[in-house]
């Protein structure tokens, strides 16, 4: 009888079937082996410390498939640190007492490396029988095996399918030129491919000098996203303190991380560097498995992964700040800091149509100036800059906060003013009075050297209602 379950046990282990149908004989033919008994094959977690449930000939809800449970201080846990069979069986057994209640531990390893237990429980009224017993044992080394080969399969394939999964996305990410939807974009991959529920991209902000937050993706609500920003936050800090990385397995276990628990019970934090520069950072918190309602804990293959991933990502937020900074640079005026004609065209078509909606008055305001030397020779490169600049400082002080002011050409200013209900009776003559008061004190200050200025104006929609309309009566020019 043992050799005959001994030989079926070594059919059911042959490759050929899906190893889901294999264990789930396996706990079958145990069942039948050891009259009475219940079988269930537990997987064991390295990284989180915990035992899954594989395979089992017990009855379960459909709902509780998946089941999990911490190895510290387990019979099961003791068995396979010390790689040896546990017995437990009744000894003070009532008189009269119809059965005898035994379980039995048997380890499982591969490769040197623990990997499961193999539970039997099991009621009869003599116990499991040695020879029973012994037959148990070397049907759980074919299983060991079965097994393990199998977990290395599903580690390889799920690792080939991320990394090709990551080449794939980092063809799209770095080919992403937009910052705001490359963000979107990163975080959304990151979850996926790390099967993470947030996740919380940080930038640099050189106006601030501090990682701001610039996009997060997750189910958090909002009171937890507040604590969830500051224990990435902490992990932020230590990044740039120095450490390369930061790889939480689980909060609860960990002294500098316990004010977390309950919040999220792992996280990665990588930064993002630009030639050896943090430019930003990039978390993620808790992964959930397929098929899994429970938070696994991130390991040192997921950290490989991960790594893999931000190489991608680092690339793509360098090219798309470089490309967002060069756009700037191209509408702004290099001189004054002032936006261009570009911007300045398309803000007033955008400010036109406003206008219509709202039925709103807009008024459209141009100045040249047109510095000169008393004698009549040609203004210096240096002083004709001089004087642009400090007339472009003039028309920002006059204008209000809302106002649109910009560059259009060397000596002309073009101002916008939005909702200028009486425009024409105190905005444009509050504008020219501060103008030409600066252009006194100057000439006044400055020896040998005056400004010209003329101005023109036309005001949506008494001089027109569109923008050729009213670009050509504002450039109607007065002094």
């Amino acid at each position: 009888m043992p050799a005959d379950f001994i030989r079926r046990c070594g059919e059911l282990m042959r490759p050929g079937r899906p190893i889901e149908d294999r264990l789930r004989d396996f706990t079958n033919l145990v069942g039948q082996f050891i009259p009475g008994s219940h079988a269930s094959l537990m997987l064991f977690d390295r990284e989180s410390d915990d035992f899954f449930l594989r395979a089992t000939n017990l009855r379960l809800p459909q709902n509780q498939q998946e089941f999990q449970f911490g190895a510290k201080g387990t019979v099961a846990a003791l068995a396979l640190r010390e790689g040896r069979p546990l017995t437990l069986s009744e000894i003070n057994r009532t008189a009269g007492s119809q059965g005898r209640g035994e379980m039995m531990f048997l380890p499982l390893r591969f490769g040197g490396e623990p990997i499961g237990v193999l539970a039997v429980e099991s009621v009869s009224s003599g116990g499991i029988l040695k020879d029973r017993a012994d037959a148990l044992a070397e049907a759980a080394a074919m299983l060991s095996d079965a097994v393990g080969t199998s977990l290395r399969e599903e580690s390889t394939a799920l690792r080939m399918t991320k990394i090709a999964a990551i080449n794939e996305a980092g063809v799209n990410i770095i080919s992403t030129l937009d910052l705001g939807r490359l963000l979107k974009l990163v975080a959304t991959t990151a979850g996926l491919i790390m099967e993470a529920e947030s996740c919380v991209i940080r930038l640099f902000d050189p106006e601030t000098g501090r990682f701001a937050i610039r996009e997060f993706q997750g189910m958090k609500a909002e009171s937890e996203q507040k604590e969830l920003f500051r224990m990435d936050t902490k992990a932020v800090t230590q990044l740039l303190k120095g450490a390369p990385s930061v790889l939480v397995r689980d909060v609860s276990e960990d002294p500098g991380w316990r004010e977390f628990a309950g919040l999220a019970r792992t996280m990665i934090c990588l930064p993002l560097k630009n030639a050896d520069q943090v430019i930003g950072t990039l978390s993620v918190f808790d992964k959930f498995p397929l098929k899994t309602f429970y938070p696994a804990s991130f390991g040192i293959e997921d950290l490989a992964t991960f790594e893999k991933f931000v190489r991608y990502c680092e690339k793509a937020v360098a090219n798309a700040i470089t490309f967002e900074r060069n756009e700037k640079l191209k509408s702004l005026d290099e001189l004054t800091g002032l936006p261009t004609l570009k911007y300045f065209q398309e803000r007033l078509l955008h400010e036109i149509s406003r206008a219509k909606r709202f039925r709103r008055r807009l008024v459209l305001m141009i100045c040249e100036i047109s510095p000169k030397m008393e004698g009549g020779e040609p203004v210096s490169a240096s002083r004709n800059d001089a004087v642009v600049r400090r007339m472009a400082n003039v028309f920002r002080l006059a204008l209000r906060e809302y106002d649109i002011l910009a560059r259009i050409n060397d000596r002309k200013f073009a101002m916008l003013l939005p909702e200028a209900e009486d425009g024409k009776t105190s905005a444009i003559p509050r504008i020219k009075k501060a103008i030409l008061s600066d252009v006194e004190e100057m000439r006044k200050k400055t020896r040998g050297i005056s400004v010209d200025v003329h101005f023109g104006h036309a005001s949506f929609p008494e001089d027109g209602d569109d923008h050729e309309k009213l670009i050509f009566k504002s450039n109607l020019m007065k002094a």
